[in-house]
């Protein structure tokens, strides 16, 4: 009876419940129109790129999707330059429009490779005065918003034209990106490569680096043909004002922290000798192996060789180490050439350790204890081993001499022999005369 009377209670329980879901479920298509967090779900199976731009960021509401790009792809992000961020180790890329304004962000393999193709792009254009504080670099060009951070080259752009309001919002989303990403290691700069560039009469911000030959074959003059880029290969390049005063013995590091500014320079007109105002180009090619290294100083001398004569005039070279160094549009021959010989191969000899001192190993017990039981049980496998054969052999020795003994015994010519001796025989009794 007691159940009898909580049971009209738990089923009209049980009936509100079923409504009020009913009720909810009824009204959500209607009541949430959010769609911010329809946007968020997507973002969190993203690529880096991806998640650097979600729905609302920095107070702006995204006007397009979000489109992600792998490295094979990114042709239908940056048409015909996709070889070239393909060469600076662009793994994805992103993009997506908050109002007038465009972003493309690109994920590299590491911060060196996004470090010169931010050069690289900032090198192509003139440059306005960058806002300061955006990454670790920026730059304007052209209208657009450029810089890097860490593994990370971000572009922004109008995408309809320049202008003051744009460029606001540009700088603002900027910075908002920039926070996002994480913070690069403090001691890595720039890739050291650009330490080797020699400092005297260098023209600041023109220094470049690169990650294959289209990027070089598009800011220094017959790149493409000199240098394969085989094996992991990296150059920069510098531009110097042709000055007599350079004192070839300062091959110091160039500055990373100059603004990446400064004008491409042009091919040098049809004559040996140019004016002292017009920059020559220094280039120093690493090659990570000597036989690389060997390759490709033979594949500059073959190439320079079938030059006309008055090109081969302007450009004087050598090899330093795994160094390949050149300089192009010489008008001053031995100023190039003090510039080259300033150039130093870096390397560093290093004991790892002194083999006099005496080895403090933690495991040295355990080592001995193992090299003991390996060296006993190798010499009870050798005893066994041994033991086995000699019992192996001695048996078939013993057996074949018993068959050579049988196989001689003989019976004396067929004859065949009785044994009377367990027998008593009755003789006959003696007759009588």
């Amino acid at each position: 009876m007691h159940f009898a009377k909580r049971r009209p209670a738990r089923l009209a329980l049980i009936v509100i419940l079923l409504a009020a879901f009913a009720v909810e479920a009824r009204q959500a298509p209607a009541g949430d129109k959010r769609p911010a967090a329809a946007e968020v779900v997507p973002l969190v199976t993203s690529s880096p790129p991806g998640q650097l731009l979600p729905f609302n960021l920095a107070g702006v509401l995204a006007t397009s999707e979000l489109k992600e790009f792998h490295k094979d792809g990114l042709r239908d992000l940056v048409a015909e330059t996709a070889t070239i961020y393909q060469e600076y180790k662009v793994v994805s890329a992103a993009s997506r429009e908050y109002g007038r304004v465009r972003v493309d962000v690109f994920h590299t393999q590491n911060q060196f490779a996004a470090f010169g193709l931010f050069r690289f792009i900032a090198g192509t254009a003139k440059n306005q005065p960058a806002p300061q504080g955006i990454g670790q670099g920026s730059v304007r060009l052209n209208g657009e918003l450029a810089f890097w951070k860490g593994n990370f080259f971000v572009r922004l752009r109008d995408a309809v034209r320049p202008s003051r309001a744009v460029s606001a919002a540009q700088e603002a989303l900027a910075r908002a990106i920039a926070g996002v990403i994480g913070s690069p290691s403090a001691g890595v700069t720039h890739p050291p490569l650009l330490d080797s560039l020699p400092t005297a009469s260098i023209m600041p911000g023109s220094e470049r680096y690169f990650l294959g030959p289209e990027s070089l074959s598009a800011d220094l003059k017959h790149g493409r043909e000199m240098f394969d880029f085989v094996g992991e290969t990296e150059a920069a390049t510098a531009e110097y004002k042709q000055d007599r005063g350079l004192n070839s013995g300062t091959g110091q590091a160039a500055s990373p922290s100059q603004p990446a500014v400064g004008t491409r320079s042009g091919p040098m007109p049809g004559s040996a000798v140019s004016t002292s105002n017009s920059p020559v180009k220094l280039v120093i090619v690493e090659c990570h192996t000597p036989e690389f290294a060997t390759d490709e100083m033979t594949r500059v001398t073959g190439y320079i060789s079938s030059l006309p004569e008055i090109e081969q005039q302007q450009i004087v070279f050598k090899r330093t180490g795994n160094y390949i160094v050149a300089a192009v549009s010489v008008g001053d021959r031995e100023f190039a050439e003090g510039l080259i010989n300033s150039v130093q191969y870096p390397y560093t000899v290093k004991w790892l350790r002194n083999p006099l001192w005496p080895t403090n190993d933690p495991f040295r017990v355990q080592k001995a204890a193992d090299m003991l039981l390996s060296t006993f049980g190798l010499l009870g496998l050798i005893l066994l081993t041994v033991m086995m054969g000699g019992t192996i052999f001695g048996t078939t020795v013993f057996l074949k001499r018993r068959k050579q003994q049988r196989e001689v015994f003989s019976d004396a010519g067929g004859m065949l022999r009785l044994d009377i001796e367990p027998f008593v025989l009755a003789l006959p009794p003696k007759r009588d005369k």
